[in-house]
């Protein structure tokens, strides 16, 4: 037998296999390379297996069999030792330890013509099930012509030697950063021919996007730029190199049977060669100050009129979770850290972005599977200052310190138990000097989780707004604060508020959007579907909702509990025109006669009130590093 594969060739494979073992239980797991052969009729094609027994007990009568199926020819199999030197005599089996594995190098010799396929091949033993058959890990593809053709035999390594990747077998990204590589070489055994590599996925279900380069064997640097294929010619018993370089979009779960990426060589759309390599994405840790962020009130420069008056009393901040410095940074770790959810892929910060005003840019939130969330994620600005302190749209988390843990266990949202996220959380090394900040020692529970992600919450305050800055010279209405506006934006104000000495009469939205955080007073029914509309959300029961503070509501991109109105124009026309008739309907949306109000603005009125609700957008606050991705350097 020609035993051409080298010991890389069988350490590869072997460390793919042991990854499938981990978890296998009392069975067997293989693994094959090369991955495919191309011979001429009478020719021999060789290859190496590896058999692992992940069971507790000896597995006898280990073997490798060819079942029905199979194309014309004679096959055999011979065990070998860790070098890949044939050892025993062929067709014969091997006891297997538990724990333990052996290598195999099998043959097969095809006496006629096949146009290519898998051969039927079964790893088994006499005291366990044939290994899972799982296709570019232990299957073997092979064809055979009349005529000498071309043979390539390919070989993939991640690099783990050099760093390139931290395990054998397995091509990483890392988490927010992307980008992994691996590298093949081939040796040319059949004759010179003209070729073409493409790197493929095993599944559309993983979110990566291969390309492939020719590489210098003498450098490793690229003879092009990578691209989705690369032709080229090799003669015969020659060799070249390749670099294969992945770029993900969103994290891919280590699963090594099944996400992989393969490298195939084909003659004219024939398959002539392949190989492949497991690809996961490992989650990043955080880049944190130097010199710690400041979030605790003592440490921020508060505007008087939040430390005073009604936007103070509104504060729902309990007694016993004041806002930390130490506690929000580990807040502001947990709130980014995408380990919260099943497969990784999903954060708090992915359903409340910074930019948006910590709202979701899309109308309904994507889940870590896919699944859309029931309802919009809205905006954080200023979430303390809701004076009852209940949390969701229906207000069902009785606190904020409730509400941070609901999406994590949420099977559309995050899809994770707290024990599960709890035991992610304390198996991550960085997290045991934040959680001793914080708390006094490493001890990771749901409810320091809970306090620190809510610290981190209540510390999305945003004062620093044209508004702001205009109250910062002057109190409301005078001659200091309204130098700040436009005419149009003024008439806005006016129209959205009491302005003192205004001769304008508001049209009441302040009443509802009160204080000067501009955060909701209560839950209302503002009209937006009919009481007998078998298709609304009946939010709290009576159709009422909670709304987010209208600070930075000028960034957002979709507003109301469904997300159904992409424009504060939409919004104001509601208003204006578009409330719907309801038992439930708030008192204040209802005119003399118990019907739906009507503002009759203007368009010019419309607009200006629009305008207004620009000034409510702080800029500071939407780029604030206090509040930014820690995963991002």
């Amino acid at each position: 037998m020609k035993t051409f594969v080298p010991a890389l060739l069988a350490a590869t494979m072997l460390s793919s296999v042991s990854a499938m073992a981990q978890d296998a239980g009392d069975t067997i797991v293989a693994a094959v390379l090369p991955s495919s052969r191309a011979v001429q009729t009478g020719e021999t094609a060789t290859a190496f297996a590896t058999i692992i027994n992940a069971g507790s007990s000896e597995a006898v009568n280990c073997r490798v069999e060819m079942s029905s199926g199979a194309p014309a020819g004679s096959f055999s199999y011979q065990t070998t030792d860790a070098a890949n030197v044939a050892t025993g005599t062929p067709d014969t089996p091997a006891n297997i330890a538990p724990g333990a594995a052996q290598s195999f190098v099998f043959a097969f010799t095809p006496s006629a013509e096949y146009a290519g396929g898998d051969l039927p091949l079964v790893f088994i033993c006499d005291n366990r099930s044939a290994a899972p058959q799982t296709p570019g890990v232990n299957s073997f593809w092979m064809s055979a012509s009349n005529t000498p053709g071309a043979d390539i035999v390919a070989v993939s390594d991640s690099g783990s030697a050099v760093g390139l990747n931290s395990l054998p077998g397995v091509v990483e990204t890392i988490d927010r950063q992307q980008n992994g590589a691996f590298v093949v070489a081939i040796s040319s055994v059949g004759s010179a021919a003209n070729l073409t590599a493409r790197p493929v996925l095993s599944h559309d279900g993983i979110t990566v996007t291969p390309s492939i380069c020719q590489t210098d064997p003498g450098t490793g640097s690229c003879l092009e730029a990578p691209a989705a294929s690369v032709d080229f010619s090799i003669g015969a018993n020659a060799t070249a190199s390749f670099a294969v370089f992945i770029q993900d979009e969103v994290p891919v779960a280590y699963d090594p049977a099944n996400n992989r990426v393969a490298v195939l060589f084909e003659e004219g759309g024939a398959l002539r060669g392949s190989t492949s390599l497991a690809v996961r994405t490992l989650m990043s840790e955080p880049v944190l100050p130097q010199v710690p962020f400041l979030y605790a009130d003592a440490d921020r420069n508060y505007p008087l009129h939040y430390l005073n008056g009604p936007v103070a009393a509104a504060d729902n901040t309990p007694i016993d979770n004041n806002i930390t410095n130490p506690g929000a940074a580990l807040g502001r770790v947990l709130f980014y850290d995408r380990r919260l959810s099943a497969n990784n892929t999903t954060s708090c910060a992915t359903c409340h972005t910074q930019a948006t005003g910590f709202s979701d840019p899309l109308a309904l939130s994507i889940g870590f599977d896919g699944q859309e969330t029931e309802r919009h994620s809205p905006g954080l600005s200023n979430g303390r200052y809701y004076e009852n302190g209940h949390f969701f749209w229906d207000e069902r988390a009785d606190t904020l310190e409730d509400q941070t843990l609901i999406p994590i266990q949420s099977d559309v949202e995050m899809g994770l138990t707290l024990d599960e996220a709890v035991a992610r959380v304390a198996a991550e090394g960085f997290y045991a000097d934040l959680f001793t900040d914080a708390f006094g020692d490493a001890e990771v529970t749901a409810d320091r989780m809970a306090r620190a992600m809510a610290q981190f919450v209540r510390s999305l305050t945003s004062f620093n707004s044209t508004f702001d800055q205009a109250l910062n010279d002057g109190p409301l209405g005078s001659a200091a604060f309204q130098a700040h506006f436009t005419d149009e934006e003024y008439l806005g104000l006016q129209l959205f508020m009491p302005v003192p000495g205004s001769a304008i009469t508001n049209v009441g939205c302040g009443a509802c959007h009160n204080t000067l955080a501009h955060v909701s007073d209560d839950v209302h029914n503002i009209g937006l579907d009919a009481a007998n509309d078998p298709d609304a959300d009946p939010g709290n029961g009576l159709g009422e909702f909670k709304s987010p503070s209208l600070r930075n509501v000028a960034v957002r991109t979709h507003f109301m509990h469904d997300g159904r109105f992409t424009t504060l124009a939409e919004v104001i026309e509601h208003y204006n025109s578009g409330v719907i008739a309801s038992p439930n309907l708030d008192p204040r949306l209802r005119n003399g006669r118990n019907q739906p109000q009507r503002l009759n603005l203007t368009a010019e009125e419309s607009a200006a009130l629009e305008a207004f609700l620009h000034t409510l957008t702080d800029n500071d606050f939407l780029t604030d590093p206090r509040f930014s991705d820690p995963f991002v350097d």
